[in-house]
């Protein structure tokens, strides 16, 4: 029988210090920040990869000054800088938004006809139920087509984010292997997540990927699990305390924040 995700990262959680025979909890979303803080540019968190990796094995975020975007896979984090190429990255880097979890999946669905991002996102929404629940997706397979972007690293005094995105470098790949991993946010959570579908790419060789803006899929697993147990730690900082968390227009902005 193949191990649990969750019993193979009770030794590493253990190794950076969370207590020997400390069992993670499964499919617990750990939330550092804000998606509405990160909006109104603050980007610079308190939380290191280290700290986030005791939360979860799975998952995705950004990095400070918002250099370039961040996925975990099977605890192992790391970062699409401009040009999308992926790299591992130590643990004391710091984060300002991530979102992770003990991925178990509840449910899987293996698919064998294409897939549009809105036929998936159907899928995932069938198999997760419950609308006002989060669900953690992951999707390993083929893909037709894959359309991701990063952001280049800021300099301060930070720019809004929009701003940011519109010079963001995207990246198509096609007929390309990898695992496709996220999170579907209720509506309701929106500022304080992404609502909807977030989600970011890492090819099969683990070398390229980043935040997903459009696919097709050709066949794969898809995998789904409900999440209804949640922390989010809010940062301390004086810039944090000075963020407008609900501008005019937040869904609208965040929708173009996120290429949807």
């Amino acid at each position: 029988m193949k191990n649990s995700p969750v019993a193979d990262m009770d030794v590493r959680s253990s190794a950076l210090g969370n207590g020997v025979g400390k069992k993670p909890v499964a499919n617990r979303l750990y939330q550092t920040s804000t998606m509405a803080a990160l909006l109104d540019a603050v980007y610079d968190g308190e939380t290191t990869l280290d700290e986030v990796l005791h939360h979860g094995n799975f998952g995705l975020g950004t990095f400070n000054a918002l250099d370039g975007e961040m996925i975990v896979t099977d605890g192992v984090a790391r970062q699409f800088r401009a040009e999308g190429q992926a790299a591992e990255v130590p643990g004391s880097l710091k984060t300002p938004f991530a979102c992770v979890t003990y991925f178990e999946p509840e449910k899987t669905l293996n698919i064998d006809t294409p897939q549009t991002k809105e036929t998936f996102e159907a899928l995932v929404d069938q198999l997760v139920g419950n609308p006002n629940l989060f669900g953690a997706v992951r999707f390993t397979g083929q893909f037709e087509r894959v359309d991701t972007r990063t952001v280049f690293c800021q300099c301060k005094p930070y720019p809004h984010m929009l701003d940011v995105v519109k010079k963001q470098p995207t990246l198509t790949m096609e007929s390309v292997t990898g695992t496709m991993i996220g999170f579907r946010t209720p509506v309701y959570m929106q500022g304080v997540n992404v609502a909807g579908y977030h989600l970011h790419f890492l090819t099969e060789d683990q070398k390229r990927g980043g935040h997903v803006t459009e696919y097709r899929l050709v066949r794969g697993q898809l995998e789904v699990a409900v999440i209804s147990d949640l922390e989010i730690q809010l940062p301390r900082t004086e810039q944090f305390a000075k963020a407008n968390l609900n501008p005019e227009h937040l869904s609208e902005a965040i929708r173009i924040a996120e290429g949807g």
